[in-house]
C-alpha cells in the first residue's frame, strides 16, 4: 500500500514537473522577440484617442494619421498612434508637434501586456519542478552521500520556492488592487449617462495559445461639456452582441474616460472566469499558504517544543539503554563462549 502511494505521488509530481518545464520552454521561445528602437522624428498630432480594458485601466494615444481615431486602437495602421502620458494627453491639441520613435506604436501596449502575462505563467510553471525537486531531496536527505549536500540544496530550494510564491502574490495582488481601484473610480462621483456611436468593433483578436476571447468597441461620444471623445472600450460579450450602431454608456462627470456599460448575462460569468484565471490562482495560493502559519505555530508553540524536547530526551536515553544492552549481550556471549571452550578442553583432558 505504501509503495503504491509513493509510486502514485512520483507519477503525479513527475508529470506536473515535465509539464512545467515544457510550459517554460514554450513560453520562452514564444516571446523571444527583439523590439528595435529607431531614431526620433517630429510628427503632427491629428487627433487623440483612449483605450480602456475590461476593468477600466486606461492608455492614452496621440493620433498621427487622420481618421485612425475612429478605429479600434490595436487595429490602427502602423505608426498611426503613439502612447503618451495622461498629463501630456490633456495638454495636446490638434496640430501640435511631438517627438516619437519610429517603433513607437499602439502595438507596444499589446506586446507588453502579453509579455507580462507570459512571465506570470512561467513563474507558475516553475512551482511544479521546484516542489518535486524539494520532495525528492526531502525523501533522500538522510541517504548516504546526500548528507553533506542535501541541507544547503534543500534550504536554497525552500528560499527560492517561497521567494517565487511571494513574487507571484505581490504581482497578483498588485494587479487585483489596480483592477479594483479602476473599477471603483468608474462608478464613483456623479454619473453622466449618454449614447455612444460605435465607429468600429473587433472580437476574438487573441491568436495566442491561451484561449481568451476579446470584445472591443470603438466609441465616439461627448462628455458633460460637449467635447468629442474617441475611446476603444473592451466590453462583455453580451454588450458586444447586443450593440450594433450605438450603446448606452455612463461615466463620472469629472473623468469622462472611465466609461462603463450596463447589463449582465450568464455568458458574461464564463467570460470573466477566463479573464481572471491568474487572479483566481492567486486567491487559491493565498488560501493554501494561509495554512502555513497554523502549521508553524502548532509545531513551534511552547507546548510542542516541550513535547519534542521530552521525546528527543527519551529517544537519547533509549538509545543509551540499547547500546548498554547490546554491550552486555555481547559481553555475556563472549563469557559463554569462553566457558564452553574451557569445558570442552576439560572434557577432552579427562577422556585422554
Amino acid at each position: 500500500m505504501k509503495e503504491t502511494k509513493n509510486i502514485i505521488i512520483h507519477l503525479i509530481l513527475g508529470t506536473l514537473s515535465i509539464a512545467g518545464v515544457i510550459g517554460i520552454v514554450a513560453e520562452s521561445i514564444y516571446f523571444l522577440i527583439d523590439l528595435q528602437q529607431e531614431d526620433t522624428e517630429a510628427v503632427t498630432v491629428e487627433s487623440k484617442a483612449i483605450s480602456s480594458d475590461l476593468f477600466g485601466s486606461l492608455n492614452y494615444y496621440a493620433v498621427l494619421k487622420e481618421g485612425e481615431e475612429s478605429k479600434v486602437t490595436h487595429l490602427a495602421e502602423d505608426e498611426a498612434l503613439t502612447e503618451v502620458s495622461r498629463k501630456k494627453f490633456d495638454q495636446l491639441n490638434t496640430g501640435d508637434t511631438i517627438e516619437i520613435t519610429r517603433a513607437d506604436s499602439s502595438e507596444k501596449k499589446t506586446y507588453r501586456s502579453e509579455l507580462y502575462k507570459s512571465i506570470s505563467f512561467i513563474v507558475l510553471y516553475l512551482i511544479s519542478p521546484i516542489y518535486y525537486i524539494s520532495f525528492l531531496i526531502a525523501r533522500n536527505r538522510r541517504v548516504k552521500g546526500w548528507v553533506w549536500l542535501g541541507w544547503p540544496i534543500w534550504r536554497t530550494l525552500q528560499i527560492l520556492f517561497f521567494g517565487i510564491l511571494a513574487a507571484i502574490m505581490f504581482y497578483g495582488y498588485s494587479s487585483i488592487g489596480k483592477m479594483f481601484f479602476n473599477a471603483v473610480q468608474s462608478y464613483t462621483g456623479t454619473q453622466h449617462e449618454t449614447e455612444a456611436i460605435i465607429t468600429a468593433s473587433d472580437a476574438d483578436i487573441n491568436n495566442g495559445r491561451h484561449e481568451t476571447n476579446y470584445y472591443h468597441l470603438a466609441l465616439q461620444y461627448e462628455d458633460a461639456d460637449g467635447n468629442t471623445i474617441h475611446l476603444t472600450k473592451e466590453v462583455r460579450p453580451s454588450v458586444y452582441n447586443n450593440s450594433s450602431t450605438s450603446v448606452a454608456i455612463s461615466f463620472p462627470e469629472d473623468d469622462p474616460y472611465r466609461v462603463h456599460t450596463k447589463g449582465f448575462s450568464l455568458s458574461d460569468v464564463f467570460f470573466y472566469a477566463t479573464k481572471l484565471v491568474l487572479e483566481v490562482i492567486i486567491i487559491l495560493l493565498t488560501l493554501i499558504l494561509s495554512l502555513i502559519p497554523r502549521y508553524i505555530f502548532s509545531n513551534f508553540s511552547y507546548g510542542s517544543w516541550k513535547r519534542r524536547r521530552r521525546k528527543n530526551k527519551q529517544s537519547r536515553e533509549q538509545s543509551i539503554r540499547d547500546r548498554r544492552k547490546h554491550k552486555l549481550i555481547k559481553k555475556n556471549k563472549k563469557r559463554y563462549e569462553k566457558s564452553q571452550t574451557k569445558k570442552a578442553k576439560q572434557k577432552n583432558a579427562r577422556n585422554s
